[in-house]
């Protein structure tokens, strides 16, 4: 099942990425599920998709086990959302085959691609996370999901309008006169004060 929903090339862009928002990105555009932040169901699809890829990466697959490894998970739950009413024993019966028949010698079409190590973390991780929620991943995607609207009337305080630019004087002016003015101030009290001196005199 390698390079079945993802390329060589595309799985090594995904390993690549540094940001959890590059690789969102990428999940998102791959397949078509741009709309995520606004559809229920893409949001959780994307997310699903997202953390199958992560797990592959911080699991240290190469690319052609992460590509094997997101379409068996891609294939277990498109299973699960087929038909009515599919247990989960039945859908870990799908997930199992097809991981056996990647790592197994003597199974029907077999490609060994999966070590023992691998088995283990890639089964107790699809355990841990997709099928501890498997009836909510049934739930979501086979059922329509109700649209709740509401209208809001929101009063903002705007500012009020600014001066015009006409009225506008340059700040050093008041400064400089200001100055000025003490200045002058100053000095007129100190020709009354030699007035008044001489007089004495």
């Amino acid at each position: 099942l390698a390079w079945t929903d993802l390329t060589l090339t595309e799985v090594g862009e995904f390993l690549q990425k540094k940001t959890p928002e590059d690789s969102l990105a990428f999940v998102a555009d791959k397949f078509g599920l741009t709309d995520f932040e606004s559809n229920a169901q893409s949001s959780i699809l994307v997310d699903f998709y997202l953390w199958i890829l992560t797990f592959a990466k911080e699991s240290g697959f190469n690319e052609e086990k992460s590509s094997a490894a997101f379409t068996i998970i891609k294939k277990t739950h498109e299973f699960a959302l087929s038909g009515g009413g599919r247990s989960i024993q039945d859908a870990f019966e799908v997930f199992r085959r097809l991981v056996l028949q990647h790592s197994l010698t003597g199974v029907p079409d077999s490609v060994v691609l999966f070590s023992p190590e691998d088995v283990k973390l890639l089964t107790a991780y699809v355990t841990r996370t997709y099928l501890q929620h498997y009836r909510l991943y049934q739930l979501c995607h086979r059922e329509p999901q109700a649209l709740d609207q509401h209208e809001v009337c929101l009063f903002v305080c705007s500012p009020a309008a600014p001066p015009p630019l006409s009225t506008a004087t340059d700040e050093a002016q008041p400064a400089a006169a200001s100055a000025q003015a003490s200045a002058e101030s100053s000095g007129e009290a100190k020709d009354k004060e030699g007035k008044e001196q001489g007089k004495e005199e």
